[in-house]
């Protein structure tokens, strides 16, 4: 279903995931019923969903950390299950291999870390071991969704009805004004000017995100390098580059580097790290985490422009 106006439609969405039907119309020269009917097809099908993405950046979580963990198989869900509502975690993944999830967490320093790894983690039945790899530097994430610039800048002042709203917007990303006034009992004039607020202050981003999967990218996961420690900055620089990869994480401690990739298959995957990544300049060794299911995901957005040519073209 996905022909040249659906690429628009989407393309506009990403800009602005609320632009009315009405005005996607105009911008777009289509009737508004074509409109709707595309764009609700697009989410009932999975293609794309409407996100709104919080900003860690301004809330100061200046502190990042990389973390896997060992469990018991038969509580892996029953874990996850007490893990994914945690707004300090932006990843959980469950993975193949010598641990069974990753996670990336968020946090305002490095004593509020330590409290998750040291307390909070262990009384969580069913964990068996943990560990943890401290993130130095951010160079890839949120496709420029987000300006680095205001990492370090003082909290927002948000109150309830702020975080009410946040929430009721990260499920669905399209809610009205009228039914997010009436589900959170206030005004719709409050409503218009609290979301304009949140989206003025980049507090909030609402956008439309393809599902990898439908787009022919069903192979996801994570690999961590050991690189020549005086050649981190370029290997960085040059895992960037690649569409492909929508994560690159510098770290503290166990590996020099993370990170993520999205691509069509596990051979794909494979070529694509054994004749791409292996054969950059410093890398010594890497270490791969191929995911089985991604369970929250709040950090990156999948833009591989490049390769969308390649996916199947069902037209509705």
């Amino acid at each position: 279903m996905i022909d040249n106006l659906n690429q628009r439609i989407i393309n506009s969405l990403k800009g602005d995931g609320r632009s009315s039907c009405a005005k996607l119309a105009k911008e777009l020269g289509v009737n508004v019923a074509t409109v709707t009917k595309r764009i609700d097809k697009m989410l009932d099908e999975d293609y794309i969903a409407i996100k709104t993405v919080l900003n860690p950046f301004k809330f100061g979580f200046n502190t990042h950390a990389f973390i896997t963990l060992d469990i018991d198989l038969d509580k892996i869900n029953q874990v996850c299950v007490q893990l994914v509502n945690n707004p300090n975690i932006s990843l959980i993944s469950t993975i193949f291999g010598r641990y069974d999830v990753l996670m990336i967490v968020d946090f305002p320093n490095w004593g509020n870390l330590q409290d998750f790894i040291t307390k909070e983690l262990p009384n969580i039945n069913g964990i068996c071991k943990i560990d943890t790899f401290p993130i130095i530097a951010i160079k890839k994430i949120y496709n420029g969704m987000f300006r680095f610039d205001s990492f370090f800048s003082n909290p927002p002042s948000l109150d309830k009805i702020d975080h009410q709203i946040i929430e009721e917007l990260g499920k669905n990303g399209r809610l009205s004004f009228a039914d997010l006034a009436h589900k959170l009992n206030i005004s719709l004039t409050t409503v218009s000017r609290r979301v304009a607020y949140l989206k003025k202050e980049q507090i909030i981003r609402i956008s439309a995100v393809r599902n990898p999967s439908k787009w022919g990218f069903s192979a996801n996961s994570y690999f961590c390098l050991h690189t020549d420690k005086n050649k981190v900055e370029s290997i960085c620089a040059e895992l960037s580059v690649h569409p492909e990869i929508h994560l690159v994480m510098t770290l503290m401690s166990g590996f020099e580097i993370l990170a993520g990739i999205h691509i069509s298959n596990l051979e794909a995957m494979y070529k694509f790290i054994v004749e791409k990544v292996a054969r950059i300049d410093g890398v010594s060794n890497i270490e791969t985490f191929v995911c089985a299911e991604t369970l929250k995901r709040s950090y990156a957005l999948f833009e591989p422009e490049k390769e969308l040519e390649a996916c199947p073209q069902i037209v509705s």
